[in-house]
């Protein structure tokens, strides 16, 4: 499976494009710690909130660590279930 780079281009426009080709290192170390926290979705998360996955590293890993906390043990569900969480990550 690929990122949908079109469907990102119509939500953000042509820019959002150009900043995640800038930023693609930081783009794919958020995304492997996602599929390592075992989050299955995370293509559909990049879709839906790609400047999230521009942010460095260490401020990413501590904003998700953050929201997994606030959920609980059922983070994975939760995540899942309401795509809409992944927001506090994204501000």
């Amino acid at each position: 499976m690929e990122i949908d780079l079109e469907k990102i281009r119509e939500i953000y426009g042509n820019s959002s494009i150009y900043e995640i080709s800038d930023n693609i290192d930081e783009l794919k170390a958020n995304m492997k710690y996602l599929y390592n926290l075992g989050i299955e979705d995370v293509l559909n998360v990049i879709e839906l909130y790609p400047y999230m996955f521009l942010q460095e590293r260490d401020i990413f890993k501590e904003k998700v660590d953050e929201l997994i906390n606030s959920l609980g043990d059922n983070y994975l569900e939760e995540l899942s279930n309401d795509f809409n969480l992944w927001s506090s990550v994204d501000e």
